[in-house]
Order: structure tokens, then C-alpha cells, then sequence
């Protein structure tokens, strides 16, 4: 009965097909390696892609300081140059810090020191540094001139290969007048990665119009549920910059939304802040009013997931499929919310859509191993998991996940092997020390399981599963009032957590309290009236109160929902008083 978690059900964000990545040139030290080019964006891109890729590898440096980051030439004054960044790639560096800044040459150059300057409540930084080298620096375009469904650009160094400028293709959702809080005014759909903040936005023109600050990025409920992608990507128009160039103070405008781009970047800006969901379905209804749109209707359907609203999600991304068809993205995250409707076969058709749709989707292949998992079809999970794996192999999720097909197949080794993966790719990740520990449990290291979640306890003070689990391994240990402490925990998280009133229940039946554990059995069976471990419990509980034909009503249900434990004990002599009852 130990509950154990997958990291479920990721979704991926991005409004509209992009082409795979564009790698434009390593930088390694002083040396310059061959170019590498690889396009395959929608036609509407084609004409001017290339062009504008040479503009962005040319303007566009890395910054290595005490956070990692992009940032973009934009002015010169002799050997001076200025870059500007967003603030929050620089803002953690102490005074005299070394800061290492790279061009397109790869050449090294030195954080002028003292030169590191907000841009007043906006994240915009400026910073300097001298070279004899002639660099290009950015033409500013006109922001006023950038409408939603325009092509947009955005370029910068990824933390997992830094060496190799990203280049992705996409579109602007909104460009808003209504101010925004650090100026996070422009929406865009293009696919972005940790260390591109700082990074390029250009027009079809290759002029800047802005600064990459926000991508998307991974959201994992406390219950372990679902990991989504919180939306489109985040950047600060270049008025902001112009602003300072000019000597105005830079602040953020306190005017009222009156537009459909006003409203979605208000709902954007909601969407970060827990418990707003509600804020971002108004929001985002508003905008939909004034002017149907791809992402109106993908922002609103993430609210509705997180609500739980499944039917009202789905509806809403079937309306962004009706815009955009071909977004391997939408059919991902729909089949989400088939899932957590427990139509798996309809999740699963979505993630095989959006496989067809974009082949190097990890996303879309993890998921549908989870839907395979639920489906305990446990070699195609682990093959779907597999390939996750193969498209990313810094993919921590998956890992995990694969972990859990593993122990599922009784594979214990190979399973810490995968949570042990997990925890080197993402320290923090809760689920797979919870995991692990399950894992150990089953192997019988009962202690080394305790440690494990202890560790996910402390990394989430809020992970109902791992109270849960560190309970039952208590109880193994014959400490019952620990165990029912743990339980009690998971229950005040989370109290429509069926299976910790289950344990609870169970740690009673051990204790001798027959009537405690049905009442246990009863309230999670009222929250999930199929679960066979459960039933077994009541069952067991009923037959020590002496009502046997109740309780084999229970037992024999539990065993045909294919509990084996239950399965086992009707086969067993002590379970015979049930088998034989008619």
C-alpha cells in the first residue's frame, strides 16, 4: 500500500510548430568552430531566417558570472562596448566579481568593473567592457511596429550546451501597453532553455525589439501530479531601453488594459502567482472577446488544468487546435487533460499526435509512457521512457518515471539505478528520493527508505506522499504512533488524499483497532471508491468485527480490480472462509 509518485503529465507551452533548434558556432575560448545551421521552420519564417540568424550570432554574447546568461552588443564608443542584459543574469554578482563575457569570435573579454547598471524598475541591465576587436552591435527597431502573429526571433546560450548559440523561430502572442510588473510586456511562442534570459528578440528585420527574461519553465504540483510548463515566454520591449539611452527615468507605465495583448500579458503576469488561476480565466476571457487567439485560448486552458476543470481545458485547447492544427505542444497538453479525465487511450492518441508532429518531443514520449504505465502496460512505458531519455538525456523526469516501471516489474536494482540518475540530474527532485525509498522499502532496508524521505520531506515540507510513505515504513518497524503521526501529516496537506487515510487505516488494523481502520477505510474509499487496496483493508477490518459476508463482498472486489495481495490471500488457506463463501 506504499504510495509511490511518477513526476506525471509534462506539458510543454509553446503556442505554435517551431523548427528545430539553429546552433550557430562554438565558443571555446579563443577558437571558432564551423557553423552549424539546421532549419526547419514553417515557410512563413523562410524568407528571412537566415539573415536574421547571422544578425543574432553576430550581436548576441554569453555571460559567465555568478549566474550564467545571454545578453545583446548595443552600442560602441570607441574600444567601449555596452551590453545589455536582463538584470536578473547579473544582479547576483558581489562587487569586484569577475564577470567573463564572450562575442562571436569567442574571444574572453572582462566585466568593465562598476559598470553594472539597472534599468530602473525593469529587468534591464546595462554593463561594459573594452576591446581592439570590431564587433556589430544591434540596430534598434520600432516596437510600436511588432503585432501579434508576426514572425519573432529569439537567440541565446543555453545552459546545457553554452558553447552553441539557440536560435528559435516563432511568433508574438502580445504586445502590450498596459504596464507590466519589470516591464514583462511582450509575449511570444518561441521554445526557450535556462540560460537564453538576456537573450535577443528580433523582427523579421533582424532589429531588436526586446530582451528574452522569461521562458517557460517546469511547475510541479506539491502533490507530485503534474509538471507543466507555465506558458509562453516573457520578454522586455526595447521602449525600455530607449528610455535610458535617452536619459528618461525608466518606469513602468500604471495605465489600464484596454486592449486584447493588454489582457494577455495580464494574465501571464497572474499565471506565476499561486492561486490566480481564476484571475488568468477572467483575464484571458476578456481578451478572447476582443480577438480569438491561439494563445488566449492555450493560457486559459492552463488555468483550467490547474483547476482541475479537465472538460473545460480540453475544450479550450481543441479551440487552440482549431488555430494553430499543426502544434505538436497543444495536442501534448491536451492528451494531459484526457489523462487526468482517465480517458488514457485518448491521451495517448494525443501524445502519438504530437510525436508525429515533432519526433524529438521528450515531453510527449514521457507522457505517454506514464499513460502506458496507468495502463500497467509497464515495457511500453519503460520504451516510450526509453526514448525520452534518448532525445534528452538530462531529462530527470524521466528517469524518474522509468524508475517506477521498473519497480513495478519487480526490477528493484534497476530501479535505484534510474532514481539515483534522478537525484544527479536535479538534487532537489522530492519524487525520486520518495521513490527510491519505496524501492529500498521493497528490498527490505527499511531505515534507508526513512532516510529517503526524510530527504524529500526536507526538500518539500508539503509532500503529502512521502509522510505517507515514511508512516507505513514506521509501522514496519512496529513504531505505530509515529506511523499515525506521518499519516495525520499527509492528511492535514492534502485531505482529499485517499490513499494516507488508507495507511492510516491500515497501521490500525495492525494495532488491533478494527473499527478505526473501517472508518479510515470508509473515508478513502468515499474519495476513491475503486481502489483495491482499500477494499482490502475494509475487508480485512470487517472479518476481524465478524462481517464475513461484507467483507468478502470487499475482498473478492478488491481481487477482481486486480489487487494481487488480495488475489493472493483468496488463494491462501487463511483466506479460504471467503473463497468457498457463496
Amino acid at each position: 500500500m506504499t504510495r509511490r509518485r511518477r513526476t506525471a503529465l509534462a506539458a510543454a507551452l509553446s503556442l505554435l510548430p517551431i523548427g528545430q533548434p539553429l546552433l550557430l558556432g562554438t565558443l571555446t575560448g579563443t577558437t571558432t568552430a564551423t557553423t552549424a545551421v539546421i532549419l526547419q521552420a514553417a515557410p512563413v519564417f523562410a524568407q528571412d531566417v537566415s539573415a536574421v540568424a547571422r544578425i543574432a550570432k553576430a550581436i548576441t554574447v554569453r555571460i559567465e558570472g555568478a549566474t550564467q546568461g545571454s545578453g545583446v552588443l548595443v552600442k560602441q564608443e570607441g574600444n567601449r562596448y555596452t551590453v545589455l542584459t536582463a538584470w536578473h543574469v547579473v544582479s547576483g554578482n558581489r562587487p569586484g566579481e569577475e564577470v567573463g563575457i564572450y562575442t562571436s569570435d569567442g574571444n574572453e573579454h572582462q566585466l568593465e568593473q562598476g559598470s553594472i547598471q539597472r534599468l530602473g524598475e525593469v529587468d534591464m541591465a546595462v554593463l561594459s567592457f573594452s576591446s581592439g576587436s570590431a564587433y556589430e552591435v544591434a540596430n534598434v527597431g520600432d516596437i510600436k511596429k511588432v503585432k501579434h502573429d508576426q514572425p519573432i526571433y529569439v537567440a541565446g546560450f543555453p545552459l546545457n550546451n553554452s558553447q552553441n548559440l539557440r536560435y528559435e523561430t516563432g511568433e508574438v502572442v502580445a504586445n502590450a501597453e498596459v504596464g507590466i510588473d519589470q516591464g514583462y510586456q511582450l509575449l511570444y511562442d518561441n521554445t526557450t532553455v535556462a540560460g537564453m534570459s538576456g537573450g535577443v528578440l528580433l523582427n523579421s528585420d533582424g532589429d531588436l525589439v526586446g530582451l528574452h527574461g522569461r521562458g517557460e519553465r517546469d511547475e510541479q504540483a506539491s502533490s507530485g501530479e503534474l509538471v507543466m510548463k507555465t506558458g509562453v515566454n516573457q520578454g522586455v520591449p526595447i521602449t525600455y531601453y530607449n528610455l535610458f539611452a535617452s536619459g528618461a527615468p525608466v518606469v513602468v507605465a500604471k495605465n489600464t488594459a484596454t486592449t486584447a495583448d493588454d489582457y494577455l500579458a495580464q494574465a501571464k503576469a497572474s499565471q506565476s502567482r499561486k492561486g490566480r488561476e481564476q484571475t488568468v480565466i477572467k483575464l484571458t476571457t476578456q481578451a478572447l472577446a476582443l480577438r480569438s487567439s491561439g494563445g488566449g485560448y492555450f493560457l486559459r486552458a492552463y488555468a483550467k488544468k490547474k483547476l482541475k476543470d479537465y472538460q473545460g481545458a480540453i475544450a479550450d485547447y481543441s479551440k487552440a487546435l482549431e488555430i494553430n492544427p499543426e502544434d505538436a505542444n497543444t495536442f501534448n497538453n491536451r492528451g494531459n487533460a484526457k489523462h487526468g479525465l482517465g480517458d488514457y487511450q485518448g491521451a495517448i492518441s494525443d501524445y502519438t499526435k504530437a510525436i508525429e508532429l515533432d519526433p524529438q518531443h521528450a515531453l510527449a514520449y514521457d507522457n505517454r509512457g506514464y499513460s502506458k504505465h496507468d495502463l500497467k502496460d509497464y515495457q511500453a512505458a519503460i520504451a516510450d521512457y526509453n526514448k525520452a531519455i534518448e532525445i534528452d538525456p538530462q531529462y530527470a523526469i524521466a528517469y524518474n518515471n522509468r524508475g517506477t516501471a521498473k519497480d513495478d516489474l519487480k526490477d528493484y536494482q534497476g530501479a535505484i539505478a534510474d532514481y539515483n540518475k534522478a537525484i544527479e540530474l536535479d538534487p532537489q527532485h522530492a519524487f525520486a528520493f520518495s521513490n527510491r525509498g519505496i524501492t529500498k522499502r521493497n528490498l527490505g532496508d527499511t531505515q534507508g527508505a526513512i532516510a529517503d524521505y526524510n530527504k524529500a520531506i526536507e526538500i518539500n515540507p508539503q509532500n503529502a506522499i512521502a509522510y505517507n510513505n515514511r508512516g507505513l515504513a514506521k509501522s514496519n518497524l512496529g513504531s505505530y504512533q509515529e506511523a499515525i503521526a506521518d499519516c495525520n501529516k499527509a492528511i492535514q496537506i492534502d485531505p482529499q488524499y485517499a490513499g494516507a487515510y488508507n495507511s492510516r487505516g491500515w497501521i490500525k488494523y495492525l494495532q488491533g483497532d478494527f473499527q478505526g481502520a473501517l472508518k479510515d477505510a470508509n473515508k478513502a474509499l468515499a474519495i476513491a471508491p475503486n481502489d483495491g487496496a482499500t477494499l482490502d483493508t475494509r475487508g480485512l477490518a470487517k472479518h476481524a468485527l465478524g462481517q464475513d459476508r461484507s467483507a468478502c463482498k470487499d475482498l473478492k472486489r478488491a481481487s477482481s480490480l486486480g489487487y494481487q495481495g488480495t488475489s493472493q490471500y483468496l488463494q491462501s488457506e487463511e483466506g479460504a472462509w471467503c473463497s468457498n463463501m457463496r
